[in-house]
């Protein structure tokens, strides 16, 4: 199907699955007073970032998992009628096991402020010619007379978007240097365009690392659906609110987003409306993270606000057992998750797959959050 941005989409809902731990264990310890390699799902795994002396707001992270990671034993939706479309559906497939090892995910996606801060002065070698990389590359900008934030929002805190997924794997990296990780990805930039950003590079995963780096789409269903297929909320619509009474998992227009995230027919006022902002009117863009209810790990805007980018290439889903999955080794367009603030309700799923025309592709609708492995 095709969403509202005109980008190819898929879509899906809600499954019930079994959890059994599993051997990894991790190192981290986290802030919850429960000491090293005790630290549960939804505990603080780091306060804040912070770079050169400098604290970064709208920046914390959380466990995704306990120090045992998940194995999760997929079944076929129970709210999603038999004539769906395989896109509605997800990853966790009936026939299907995964097992994460543990994780943390930042409870914000990245905001203005970090990505500028991160990717300042950033230079890359391209047959022995310097380029410097854009900072700034977002559509939603400060006095901008198309997006124009909602009054109170502050700029610096609005959703990163405008990025490709080259120049999201490439902050992922340059993140990690910032703060002492090693980073996760081995990258050769082979192309930048005339502005500065990246729309060609070779990409792989460096093998044990605990930098910052992009989540699989496993990991992002997993922590999108709160973490824990034994709890209610598993089986919510969208991440942290269950669909509006009576309406369907396709439907447009959804209030069960108002309480969660921006998407199209609220973007104007946080409550659903029967028209959509139009470009040049206020709430016609991204809006700044964190201001609707979290998700039960606490994490938010995992539904609309901006999708985000996946790691993964976009592949049909196959029956079988897998090891944190990361989807095929090549591909035509990588996957991004959670539907935007120019979506419609169905869009913003926590099972809507969807996928953008190629990985160099910038829109004001995709931005990304970070996650790390857990050791």
């Amino acid at each position: 199907m095709k969403n509202s941005m005109g980008l190819v989409a898929f879509a899906a809902l809600s499954f019930v699955f079994t959890v059994v731990s599993c051997g990894n264990v991790a190192n981290n310890t986290n802030n919850k007073g429960r000491g090293e390699d005790s630290y549960q799902a939804g505990d603080v795994a780091l306060k804040a970032i912070k770079i050169d002396g400098i604290t970064y707001e709208k920046t914390a992270e959380v466990y995704v998992t306990g120090k045992d990671g998940v194995m999760i034993v997929g079944k076929d939706p129970v709210f999603i009628d038999s004539t769906a479309e395989a896109g509605y559906k997800g990853v966790f497939r009936e026939g299907r096991t995964v097992t994460l090892s543990p994780f943390i995910m930042s409870k914000y996606e990245v905001t203005q402020e970090l990505y500028s801060a991160v990717m300042a002065e950033q230079t890359v070698l391209i047959d022995g010619e310097e380029k410097k990389l854009k900072a700034t590359p977002w559509f939603c900008i400060e006095g901008s007379l198309e997006y124009k934030r909602l009054p109170g929002e502050i700029q610096k805190y609005r959703g990163v978007e405008g990025v490709s997924w080259f120049d999201a794997v490439y902050f992922c990296n340059a993140l990690s240097k910032k703060t002492g990780l090693t980073p996760a990805y081995n990258i050769t930039v082979n192309s930048v365009t005339s502005d500065g950003n990246i729309e060609d590079a070779t990409v792989s995963l460096v093998a044990n690392s605990n930098g910052y780096r992009l989540p699989t789409e496993a990991e992002w269903e997993f922590a999108a659906r709160g973490g824990d297929p034994t709890k209610s909320v598993w089986n919510s619509l969208f991440s942290g609110s269950a669909s509006e009474e009576a309406k369907n998992y396709s439907d447009p227009k959804n209030t069960g987003m108002d309480s969660v995230g921006w998407y199209k027919f609220n973007s104007r006022s946080g409550t659903t409306e029967n028209t959509e902002p139009s470009i040049g009117t206020t709430g016609y863009g991204t809006h700044e993270v964190g201001l609707k209810t979290s998700n039960a790990l606490g994490i938010f805007d995992m539904s609309g606000n901006v999708s985000e980018w996946c790691y993964d290439w976009s592949a049909a889903i196959e029956t079988g057992s897998e090891a944190n999955p990361s989807g095929p080794t090549s591909g035509s367009y990588r996957v991004f998750r959670g539907g935007s603030w120019g979506d419609v309700a169905s869009d913003c799923s926590v099972s809507n797959r969807m996928y953008s025309g190629t990985q160099d592709n910038r829109s004001y609708f995709i931005g990304f959050r970070v996650v790390r492995t857990a050791q």
